[in-house]
């Protein structure tokens, strides 16, 4: 007998804009059978949800404090498997989904699976809705990870070495085969690695050209060196760096993705110090990271 499909959102809030996350909500709602809303605000910083969280759909889980989101994922992974749910929905608080994007994400899903694909996890195309890029797919090289554009006349998924979390749609019982996300990432690089690791077990990520969602990057960017830089705030660009040292030299990945982290890292520390209002603060946070991610210190940053 086969299992009935019980999918579970996993919404994961640090010190959300209300507004933005009632919308949420209301776009994921009627797609899911329960949303595990899992906040990392510090317990000073909890505002009052209960106006838009009295749906008998949505459980409350506050951490008071801010554990990272890998802690949170694995958390919702946790609840979704205590309740029985055999497929989690991972969601950034500030995404917004469209109308049938789970049905979708779950018909696409069976075709690959029907296909003797091992799925990890499947997601819709994001589209930045501060530039409206498309996200690109993501192809595993000689030399690291190479972007092309996704083709939107493919009616079947695409596959991508890796896929952001925020959308994605996963098994629990891959869960159970992969790991859950590496918890002292702390918040960057938590997707990838988890991607990654997974693809090592043969169990490969997708896009579909069917569904679009949309999703913020960053505070902002600029334009440096002739590149688009996305602007995060110092305490992101720590982890920005140290977890692309500690990947690069300590993780199990593919070596070409390790070399890619370690070539990326001088580039950040050029171009966050630049684009940083406190550059001289900047540059030493950044150079504490790569330091500390040479010592392996995975705690929560120098805050």
């Amino acid at each position: 007998m086969s299992v009935s499909v019980s999918v579970a959102a996993v919404v994961v809030l640090y010190k959300p804009d209300l507004v933005v996350l009632q919308r949420l909500l209301l776009s994921v709602i009627d797609q899911v059978k329960v949303i595990y809303i899992i906040d990392n605000t510090p317990s000073a910083d909890l505002d009052d949800y209960s106006s838009i969280m009295s749906a008998s759909k949505i459980r409350y889980h506050p951490l008071y404090d801010n554990l990272g989101i890998a802690f949170a994922h694995n958390k919702g992974f946790e609840l979704a498997k205590i309740n029985s749910n055999t497929h989690v929905l991972l969601l950034d608080q500030d995404s917004e989904l469209s109308e049938g994007t789970v049905a979708t994400l779950l018909t696409e899903e069976r075709k690959l699976i029907e296909t003797g694909i091992k799925v990890a996890a499947i997601g819709p195309v994001f589209i930045d809705d501060k530039t409206g890029d498309a996200a690109p797919v993501l192809i595993s090289t000689i030399l690291g990870t190479a972007k092309a554009k996704v083709d939107f006349k493919s009616q079947f998924p695409v596959q991508s070495t890796y896929i952001i979390s925020s959308g994605s749609l996963i098994q629990l019982e891959t869960i159970d085969a992969v790991g859950g996300m590496q918890e002292d990432l702390f918040i960057d690089w938590v997707d990838i690695e988890w991607g990654e690791r997974a693809s090592l077990l043969g169990y490969n990520s997708y896009l579909s050209p069917l569904v679009s969602m949309k999703h913020s990057i960053g505070d902002e960017f600029v334009r440096l060196l002739g590149r688009k830089i996305t602007l995060h705030s110092d305490f992101r660009n720590y982890f920005i760096v140290r977890n692309a040292i500690y990947l690069a030299l300590w993780s199990s990945l593919r070596i070409q993705s390790r070399f890619q982290f370690l070539r990326k890292v001088p580039y950040y520390l050029l171009c966050y110090t630049l684009t940083s209002d406190k550059k001289i603060y900047s540059f030493k946070l950044l150079c504490g990271a790569i330091k500390d991610g040479v010592q392996k210190k995975m705690h929560k940053g120098r805050f």
